[in-house]
């Protein structure tokens, strides 16, 4: 009787190796950061842009033991590999950012990982917490979906227990929707523990760089999250400020800033 209800327990055990996936664009190799010009020079951009991905790394780390980088263009592989190293790597392909995404998660279920959890690295100093809470949630609901929504509409994390399909449908990207749109075509699948986590912001925009800057200079656990940002922003503040209190000026009214 004793082996039988070992060998029911076992059987009903899902085996988990969460991963989280990064998707990001190759610097150097994919434009990035186009809206913070021209406040950022292309070489700044791609600098910066660097640093978001090598903060987002290192904080996966302490979370999990499992980390797939979704790169794009598709011969950037040789260069994302000396940025970040030591992960596994796969092409995003072709497609439209639903596509790429369901492609990537599908890889990551075929290569034996789950549950699953996608990021982007525009969030460098995104908080431990929310991603161990996402992990937890997963790990934890067998038909788990969770959410990490962006003050811009978007969402800056997604992750499944298992395969979906339809999160995606008719999503319009990068738009005040997207979110929202997401969201509720994970309500319609059905039989889903949905998680929406706490807001967060990307930077995209020079009022979402003057926040991470203000972030950085007054929150001391901001810094070590994100390090080599914050030692970016730094040494290379002194070259756009002047250009960011003309941003402000004309599209955010005269706000008086102690970093500026």
């Amino acid at each position: 009787a004793l082996f039988e209800i070992l060998a029911f327990v076992l059987g009903n055990v899902r085996m988990q190796r969460p991963a989280i996936i990064v998707m990001t664009k190759v610097p150097g190799f994919a434009d990035v950061k186009t809206r913070l010009r021209p406040l950022l020079s292309e070489s700044q951009s791609a600098e910066l842009a660097g640093c978001f991905l090598t903060d987002t790394i290192t904080n996966l780390a302490s979370v999990f033991e499992h980390r797939v980088i979704a790169f794009t263009p598709d011969d950037g592989r040789e260069s994302i590999e000396t940025v970040v190293g030591g992960d596994i790597y796969i092409p995003q392909g072709d497609g439209d950012l639903g596509q790429r995404l369901d492609a990537a998660i599908a890889e990551a279920f075929e290569m034996g990982f789950g549950p699953v959890l996608v990021i982007g690295t525009d969030s460098p100093t995104l908080p431990h917490e929310y991603l161990a809470q996402a992990s937890g949630h997963l790990q934890s609901h067998e038909d788990g979906v969770a959410i990490g929504p962006t003050d811009d509409g978007g969402f800056y994390l997604i992750g499944v227990s298992r395969p979906r399909e339809g999160i995606y449908d008719g999503v319009t990207w990068s738009s005040d929707k997207t979110c929202e749109q997401t969201v509720a075509n994970i309500k319609n699948i059905g039989d889903v523990d949905l998680l929406v986590l706490p807001r967060w912001y990307d930077v995209d925009e020079p009022k979402d760089l003057e926040r991470l800057i203000a972030e950085i200079d007054s929150d001391e656990a901001a810094r070590d999250r994100a390090p080599t940002t914050s030692r970016w922003l730094t040494a290379n503040q002194k070259t756009f400020v002047s250009e960011l209190r003309i941003v402000k000026f004309f599209f955010f009214g005269m706000i008086n800033s102690s970093l500026l």
